[in-house]
């Protein structure tokens, strides 16, 4: 039989479009594997495992072929993987953290209303350290 989705032609930006489509694609595929097999533990995001058995029968059966129809959607199309540095991915995470725990500072808090000096105080001090253990952490990257 053959392949139906050869001999198809995309142009440039069509191309991306789906390089950036089938991305997204497995990007979902790989958060729902996650979340289904053991999310990470948080505190403040507490998970509802309500998903019924027979999700997770379904999802563990259609995820792998869907996997499969998108290496060969990629395949067929001729899209390029987007080369992605896991070590240039965390550094930005850690960053655009620790600057928004320094724009919680009480100086930056002024537009919430009127702030407690308790906060500047006893708040900011801690704050502080949490944005300079993310940049330490960040800057072991760098290295």
């Amino acid at each position: 039989m053959d392949e139906p989705l050869a001999g198809i032609e995309l142009n440039d930006n069509q191309r991306r479009h789906f390089e950036v489509l089938l991305t997204r694609l497995e990007d979902s595929l790989a958060t729902i594997e996650m979340l289904l097999a053991a999310p990470p533990p948080r505190h403040l995001t507490q998970l509802t495992d309500d998903v019924s058995p027979g999700f997770r029968v379904l999802a563990e059966a259609e995820i792998p072929r869907l996997r499969q129809q998108v290496e060969r959607m990629a395949a067929a199309l001729g899209l390029r993987p987007n080369v992605v540095s896991l070590r240039r991915i965390i550094g930005a995470a850690l960053t655009t953290d620790a600057v928004r725990v320094q724009d919680s500072l009480a100086s930056q808090m002024r537009g919430y209303g009127a702030v407690d000096p308790s906060v500047a105080v006893r708040l900011d001090p801690a704050l502080l350290r949490l944005a300079d253990s993310l940049q330490q952490i960040a800057s072991t990257l760098r290295r």
